[in-house]
């Protein structure tokens, strides 16, 4: 309904198709959402309680107005079994893959525990004092915390990311089925490859899925990356006959790729790259315009505040792990612990050893960067895959009318700098180094197959989709029966997937804060361990306010002597 609401006030008539209106309005629910509970969280604890009055709150206000019971109710009168059904199979296969128990290493260091502090606390100053890792504010945590209540929390925290990735694949479906009934457009047949390119990578690789299975941000990232770019095509190329009647309007639907990138900045700040384009998309509408400027800089600086907030609250620098910006409060953390999360970030100059005397350090860093995971190979093909089909795709793209390529252009190439200078590793930017590849094949793909007159087959009919998605419906419903039967490990997760690993800890205490640590010393993750927990078994904090305990949060131990 959040979505919704976004798309009838700003007129978005180019999403005139059912399929592209949902998967908008559910995306951009999603972001805003996830940005309204982390700004929420600077009040109140993201409780399960706290949770269901939003949603309650929000509903009941969104549905007094007028539009939105009209829309929902065009979105009931169009519902048909087959679609009803298709989506509750996949809904069952997402759930049989994403059930199993989440091993995902910073799942275990301090996604869940971020996710625990604001179910239980909100958002808690001087956080990042406990952990550098929990001064890392992403929005994703705040949508998973109401959900996390104490009797289940150690065994959904994968439930956000199995939520986003049956969009994803169910977006995927949809975009086929308008390949099959010759109804597919740019932006289908691009978003249709950039699954293509992305599934393998998150089902088939260990590394990938194990972080698929978890409640990393990164997920959410990879996927609204590609979003973002679907949405700049669907307004760009809207069909000839369609008018918008926002065309004069400063709020119109160029805003929507502007709220994505911003929803995704909030999520991880690996997202910036998406967050100039869209803005200079939006802006270029009506170019030079100083109110579209104005209003560009205010729905950014609006949507951004909850992250910085909360990221000052629990660091005391807007932008950690940067200590550009910083505030000069109690709780900051010092400029040596940010300079270390940054430098475990990027890996360039901690994990290949030191340079030998008279050898190229970039030459020598490279060579093994490349060697350090297969996936850095892929990075770099990607890259200059990229770099090759940029004249051709752009010349082509042209001759067909296909608009917006350039700014996907934009996106991928500023992307893939900023993942490589910045973090080189494949979680952070696959979004970046596939969307190239995926809009080349899109619009490189359908020049060959309108020279060569090729057509699918008659047997591929409406009627016929329509009839192989109810018969894949029961496959897969039969599928899945077959595994329950045979697969003693989904039996046992029929109901909640398994808890996380556990880890023995130690209680500590450091001035007036009780604190666990792990006791294995090749172990640093708390997993479900009580909170506070840390690694740092000599660390050294204190209770900014002893009386309210550990929800009025942190100072380092050193302002005070020790009682």
């Amino acid at each position: 309904m959040v979505g919704i609401a976004i798309i009838i006030r700003l007129r978005a008539d180019v999403f005139e198709r059912l399929g592209d209106r949902i998967i908008a309005a559910l995306w951009l629910g999603i972001v805003l959402l996830a940005n309204g509970l982390l700004l929420l969280s600077l009040g109140l604890p993201l409780s399960p309680i706290v949770g269901l009055a939003i949603a309650i709150g929000v509903s009941l206000l969104l549905l007094s107005w007028t539009p939105i019971r009209v829309e929902i109710q065009s979105l009931w009168r169009a519902k048909s079994p087959a679609v009803i059904a298709a989506v509750i199979g996949c809904s069952l296969l997402v759930a049989v893959y994403m059930t199993p128990q989440v091993t995902w290493f910073d799942t275990g260091l301090y996604h869940f525990g971020a996710i625990r502090w604001l179910s239980e606390f909100g958002t808690v100053p001087g956080l990042a004092l406990l952990i550098d890792n929990l001064g890392f504010t992403s929005s994703w945590f705040a949508l998973a915390a109401p959900f996390s209540a104490r009797s289940i929390a150690p065994r959904v925290s994968a439930m956000v990311n199995g939520c986003v990735f049956l969009l994803f694949i169910c977006h995927g479906f949809l975009t086929l089925r308008y390949w099959f009934t010759g109804k597919a457009r740019i932006a289908d047949k691009f978003i249709l490859i950039f699954l293509g390119l992305v599934l393998p990578a998150l089902l088939f690789t260990p590394f990938m899925s194990t972080i698929l299975v978890s409640s990393s941000p990164d997920i959410p990232v990879i996927f609204l990356t590609g979003i973002m770019a679907w949405s700049i095509l669907i307004i760009v190329n809207r069909p000839q006959t369609h008018f918008e009647r926002t065309e004069l309007s400063h709020w119109d639907a160029s805003l929507i790729p502007l709220l994505l990138a911003l929803g995704t900045v909030s999520i991880k700040l690996s997202a910036l790259p998406l967050l100039p384009i869209a803005f200079l998309f939006y802006w270029q509408r009506q170019f030079l315009s100083f109110r579209r400027l104005l209003i560009g800089s205010a729905v950014s600086l609006l949507l951004l505040s909850p992250l910085m907030s909360v990221s000052i609250m629990t660091s005391g620098c807007p932008l950690y792990p940067s200590s550009a910006l910083c505030i000069n409060v109690p709780w900051r953390v010092s400029t040596e612990v940010a300079s270390r999360a940054i430098e475990i970030i990027r890996i360039w100059d901690h994990n290949f050893g030191d340079v030998p005397p008279g050898a190229n350090r970039l030459f020598l860093q490279f060579w093994e960067w490349l060697k350090f995971a297969q996936f850095n190979v892929v990075m770099l093909l990607l890259l200059l895959l990229s770099v090759l089909v940029v004249v051709p795709t752009f010349k082509t793209a042209n001759n067909q009318g296909i608009y917006g390529i350039p700014w996907l252009f934009g996106c991928s190439f500023i992307g893939m700098i900023f993942i490589m200078v910045r973090a080189p590793m494949i979680r952070f930017g696959l979004g970046y180094f596939v969307m190239v590849p995926a809009v080349a094949t899109a619009v490189l793909g359908t020049a060959y197959l309108a020279k060569s007159h090729w057509q699918l087959p008659q047997y591929f009919s409406r009627k016929t989709i329509y009839n192989y998605l109810s018969k894949s419906v029961f496959v897969g419903f039969g599928l899945i029966v077959a595994l329950i039967f045979l697969q003693p490990d989904i039996q046992s997760r029929l109901l909640l997937p398994p808890a996380m690993p556990t880890n023995q800890v130690e209680s500590k205490q450091s001035y007036d804060v009780k604190f666990v640590t792990p006791v294995s010393d090749d172990s640093i993750k708390c997993w479900a361990a009580p909170i506070p927990c840390t690694p740092y078994g000599n660390l050294s904090i204190r209770l900014r306010n002893p009386a309210q305990g550990l929800k009025a949060g942190f100072l380092p131990g050193e302002a005070s002597p020790q009682p």
